[in-house]
């Protein structure tokens, strides 16, 4: 009998980051407990071998070589695609083996494929008419309800909204590609420097002796932070400073006030959303020259309890912790 296998390609490192891989490893996760082997196929470096230890991968340059002749793709149940890097063409060529593409289009939207399913999970994306026209043979499953969170989330309590603001938490990455972590932690320390600050260091950041030069009595660094970690630092959190991306999805089920800055372009619009929830505020791009001044604006404004309070309460219909498990049935369903 066949094996079913669940082959993901995607890119992650000191150069594309991580968060991709991370949610990948949520939906993999879910398609095990469905009897399935996952194979990733991997554009990166070895700085991923930890995240992924779990599991069988190849770390190449899938676009160097002819994506449909590597062997695994062509023995898959399933092709899951969540890359930015990966061009047209080559999304169809997957197509024409004829084997199942779910295509995380999350970013530039592109509509491309033809069959299979398209997912977008970013918050508030079913109420945008972002594929347009919808294709008969696709499946679009649309929506944060979809959102495959870390099994550490699935059944995380609420973060307690206490009076003060006594600990803040910065992350900011896998990789900080901006430098942001030090200026900031450099401006907290002035603006509330009896404040607890845990600043999570992840594994590809090339900034930690600068880091360190503003690690005061009050400066907790957490090195390459687990699930578990992280769930523990945003519950014990009054505030998070954070990049967009997955994080403010687990912020969100979490229920943490967060101030957000955008490093990049394909975390724009997770910015955007949930700050139209109401769940984040967001102080912009991270090279706008007000940045800091925004920022202790906004920390004056959430020292109120109420705004913190009104912040929290404005995720809860927004997340859904079983996004991972509602995403595979649907796809499963539809066989």
């Amino acid at each position: 009998m066949k094996d079913n296998i669940l082959t993901i390609i995607t890119e992650g490192g000191k150069q594309f980051g991580f968060g991709h891989i991370t949610r990948c490893l949520s939906i993999a996760k879910i398609f095990e407990q469905h009897n399935y082997k996952v194979h990733f196929i991997i554009k990166g470096d070895n700085s991923i071998c930890s995240l992924i230890n779990n599991y069988s991968y190849n770390i190449l340059n899938w676009q160097d070589e002819k994506i449909i002749s590597i062997d695994t793709i062509q023995n898959s149940s399933f092709i899951l695609v969540d890359s930015i890097l990966i061009k047209d063409t080559e999304l169809l060529s997957l197509e024409e083996i004829n084997i199942p593409i779910i295509f995380i289009d999350d970013e530039k939207r592109r509509n491309i494929l033809t069959k299979g399913f398209v997912i977008d999970w970013t918050v508030l994306s079913e109420k945008n008419n972002y594929f347009n026209p919808k294709k008969e043979n696709v499946s679009y499953l649309l929506g944060s309800k979809y959102t495959p969170l870390r099994d550490e989330f699935t059944n995380a309590s609420l973060n307690n909204i206490e009076d003060n603001i006594n600990t803040i938490m910065v992350t900011l990455g896998g990789a900080d590609i901006r430098n942001l972590t030090p200026i900031i932690l450099e401006n907290l320390n002035k603006f509330l420097p009896n404040c607890k600050k845990n600043i999570v260091i992840g594994n590809a950041f090339l900034n930690i002796k600068e880091i360190k030069k503003y690690k005061d009595i009050n400066t907790t660094l957490i090195y390459n932070a687990s699930a578990l970690q992280m769930l523990n630092l945003m519950q014990k959190s009054d505030i998070a400073i954070a990049s967009g991306g997955q994080t403010l999805y687990e912020l969100a089920r979490v229920g943490t006030p967060t101030i957000a800055i955008v490093l990049v372009e394909n975390a724009k619009d997770d910015t955007l959303g949930w700050e139209k929830v109401g769940s984040i505020k967001n102080i912009g791009w991270w090279n706008d020259k007000h940045l800091i001044s925004k920022l202790k604006r906004t920390l004056v404004l959430l020292k109120d309890k109420n705004q913190r309070q009104k912040m929290q309460d404005c995720t809860k219909n927004f997340i859904n912790p079983n996004g991972a498990k509602l995403l595979v049935s649907s796809i499963l369903g539809k066989l």
